[in-house]
């Protein structure tokens, strides 16, 4: 990346441009000085006190701008010991013409000022500062000079006043000098920056494998990636003409330019799939430039999408025959010994026993198949408004009717708030998810001693949303296996399908609500596992629960 020369340069540094502007001021100056001396028509004040001094001390300031001239072209010396030859030598000679002119005022005060801030942006610190002292005190010195010769005392406050703006006029420009070299520099990196990200941004773009199109409203192409190239490359063989220009992208791909064309008129899609020349996406987006509006066409291999969606469903497609196999087998093997023994069986006894065996896992492969039917099946959901603490106390009742005959009975607590607690759900989804928590509770959750605990707890979770929270006292879940935990086929129980849990949280999340396993970080002190139902408020509930909730502060 080629470097350009700063417009500024730090104070002190060596700035050679600076340098040759300044003595090109110094020689045009020069010449008119000279050109004064010579035609005597330029103002009063020059040569007014001696004009043999003016006409020598200008025609020696015009060879001493050209001398300079002759030594920056050759570089002879350094910029450092040029810098200083030419700013002694602007002091001396416009101290002489000054002098020869009846003191500095006008415009040679004003060449005066402009000299010692040439030499603040020259030298810059404490050499422009002590310039400018020493042209203050050469501006005193000939005042005193000449006032003793002419007794005018006016002259002395005048050139006073010079010399502090000298003074003040050097820190001026050494202040702005130093504050524009940092606005130069902020530049110059902004501008590398900008120049690196633009670079970088064509890189990733060359690579990726998205075709990227920039062009007018007409389909002239700006820029194209070799990704778009190869995406809209004509087939071999199609019959039509090689001789196309490879900046039209009517040319290129005619169907891409019609469908650009109709979204930029307002009657197409800003989406399009099509079909030539091979099955791609478009998207496409008005971008505003100082050319006028540009359009940039994003371009997806649909093929290739297709093909990744193909191998996902079949991977797939695959795990699941593998898990329902696996779980099909050994039902299917107790089924085949049982049904062998059936015929050599000699008392009622053993015959129960077999055509039991049969039953029991007939009715495990019938119930795989039902949930793998349900997993695949999109849930229909029907909501209505429902008190979850009227609906739980249905619930519970069931649930401790239907475990009356088991030994242990688990225990069924349920807690809850006074309140109405008005949900929008479909009842027969949420019997489903709160039958499979308590089935995997009963399944995995109990303790060692026997003595399993269910606590169902019902409470608000903001302002449109309450939670019930199922948690038993047993065994908790291995980190291992909370991630697995809602994924199809997943069980760590031998009569288990795997399927429950996600069934239950694709329930839930048809019904705008949620099914997670809490965090045991979250409960320290407490045994067991806790899964928490998530259901959306019914329409109203949280009015009326900020109604409530204002009348009791009134």
């Amino acid at each position: 990346m080629a470097s350009r020369t700063p417009l500024i340069s730090p104070a002190g540094a060596e700035n050679w441009r600076g340098l040759r502007l300044a003595n090109a001021y110094r020689l045009l100056l020069a010449l008119a000085l000279t050109a004064a001396a010579i035609t005597d028509q330029g103002p009063a004040m020059f040569g007014q006190t001696a004009p043999s001094l003016f006409m020598i001390t200008a025609w020696a300031y015009l060879f001493l701008a050209m001398a300079f001239e002759w030594l920056l072209e050759l570089r002879v010396l350094p910029f450092r010991p040029q810098a200083h030859l030419h700013t002694v030598g602007d002091l001396v000679c416009l101290i002489l013409i000054a002098y020869a002119s009846g003191g500095p005022q006008g415009p040679i005060a004003l060449a005066l000022v402009i000299a010692v801030g040439i030499a603040a942006v020259l030298h810059g610190g404490r050499a422009a500062i002590g310039y400018a002292a020493a042209g203050g005190i050469l501006v005193l010195g000939e005042a005193v000079y000449a006032s003793w010769l002419q007794a005018d005392a006016d002259h002395i406050t005048n050139s006073g006043f010079l010399g502090a703006a000298l003074l003040l006029i050097t820190v001026l420009v050494i202040a702005f000098e130093r504050r524009a070299a940092a606005w130069e520099q902020r530049s110059q990196s902004q501008e590398k920056e900008v120049r690196y990200l633009s670079e970088l941004a064509l890189r990733v773009i060359d690579q990726t494998d998205n075709g990227i199109v920039v062009s007018d409203p007409e389909g002239e192409i700006e820029y194209i990636n070799d990704a778009a190239r190869q995406l809209l490359r004509k087939p071999e063989g199609d019959g039509t003409s090689d001789e196309t220009n490879p900046n039209d992208l009517g040319d290129i791909c005619p169907t891409v330019l019609d469908a650009l064309q109709s979204w930029y008129n307002g009657s197409g899609p800003q989406l399009a799939d099509l079909d030539y020349p091979r099955r791609i996406r478009t998207n496409f987006h008005r971008i505003e430039t100082a050319l006028g509006p540009r359009a940039l066409v994003l371009l997806l291999d649909l093929t290739a999408e297709d093909e990744r969606v193909r191998r996902d469903k079949l991977a797939a497609l695959g795990r699941l025959i593998a898990s329902i196999a696996h779980e099909v087998r050994n039902p299917l093997s107790s089924i085949r010994q049982a049904a062998e023994l059936l015929p050599d069986s000699d008392t009622p006894e053993e015959r129960e026993q077999l055509t039991t065996i049969i039953t029991r896992h007939s009715d495990r492969i019938n119930r795989l198949v039902e949930d793998v039917l349900g997993a695949a099946r999109a849930p229909v959901v029907h909501p209505q408004a429902v008190d979850l603490g009227n609906w739980l106390e249905q619930f519970v009742a069931s649930r401790r009717q239907r475990w009356q005959n088991a030994d242990p009975a688990p225990e069924l607590v349920t807690t809850g708030p006074d309140a109405a607690a008005a949900v929008m759900v479909d009842t027969t989804h949420l019997w489903q998810v709160m039958d499979n928590l308590c089935d995997n509770a009963e399944r995995h959750g109990r303790p060692a001693d026997g003595q399993l605990k269910i606590a169902i707890t019902l409470s608000p979770a903001g302002r449109a949303q309450w939670q019930i929270r199922v948690c038993d006292n047993g065994p908790r879940i291995e980190a291992a296996n909370r991630d697995a935990l809602f994924e199809p086929f997943f069980t760590t129980h031998s009569q288990g399908t795997g399927l429950g849990l996600f069934v239950s949280r694709e329930l839930a999340l048809a019904n705008r609500g949620e099914l997670a396993l809490e965090d045991p970080d979250h409960t320290p002190g407490q045994a067991g596992n806790c899964f928490v139902l998530t259901l959306p408020a019914a329409d109203g509930a949280s009015e009326a629960e900020d109604t409530t909730q204002t009348q009791g502060k009134e």
